[in-house]
């Protein structure tokens, strides 16, 4: 049994059973990794940062300086409020790539390493000797660095196009090798001496950053 088009992911697996609450997440959390409390509502855990990822693409979207921060500290930062959604991202992907992987062309949780760059896409299906890259989408970030994300994922794999796949729906995106420039501006700020420029006032992760520098 081959897979041609991978299909939306509530088409595939039930979305609807996943209620949590926020002490449930952070357990769940725990499990796999040692969680920090650093301030009332403000959590982390360790991250190794040597290594550039396109995963954090978002982080770098949602602020470079708050990027910065963590690459020094060594730490990846989260909200009790926002860890919900992660922990139901999370069961999400896990459910899908576990029906994906009874296809026989479809290897889950593919490792590629290019130099110093490295990431793990969610799914690979194999077309021959070509490989197509599906990145599972269930969080807010933003549509741009779900598409940056996956164009690095197929110029990494020499794909002509890969998929998006979200709850309810399906987005074929072609290769354009010019989101690599990304990776490059994301590495000077993670190499930088300085942070960048401060461009908010009510974050939560502020003090934190204040300190930092």
């Amino acid at each position: 049994m081959e897979l041609l088009v991978p299909r939306s992911i509530c088409s595939v697996v039930n979305c609807d059973d996943l209620e949590l609450d926020a002490e449930t997440a952070l357990r769940e959390i725990r499990k796999e990794r040692e969680v920090f409390r650093l301030m009332p509502n403000v959590y982390a855990y360790r991250y190794d940062f040597k290594r550039l990822s396109p995963s954090v693409i978002n982080d770098y979207e949602f602020c470079p300086r708050l990027l910065w921060v963590e690459h020094r500290l060594g730490l990846k930062l989260f909200t009790k409020d926002s860890v919900v959604a992660v922990v139901r991202g999370k069961l999400l992907h896990e459910r899908y790539e576990r029906a994906m992987s009874a296809y026989d062309n479809v290897m889950v949780e593919y490792k590629v390493e290019i130099d110093d760059l490295v990431g793990v896409v969610d799914v690979v299906i194999k077309r021959g000797r070509r490989l197509i890259p599906v990145e599972v989408k269930t969080g807010a970030a933003s549509k741009e660095a779900h598409r940056a994300q996956l164009k690095i994922y197929i110029s990494m794999l020499g794909a002509d196009y890969g998929y998006l796949v979200y709850r309810d729906r399906v987005e074929k995106v072609a290769r354009d090798d010019s989101a690599l420039g990304l990776l490059a501006k994301i590495k000077e700020v993670l190499t930088s001496d300085k942070p960048p420029a401060r461009g908010c006032d009510k974050c939560l992760f502020r003090v934190i950053c204040e300190n930092v520098v």
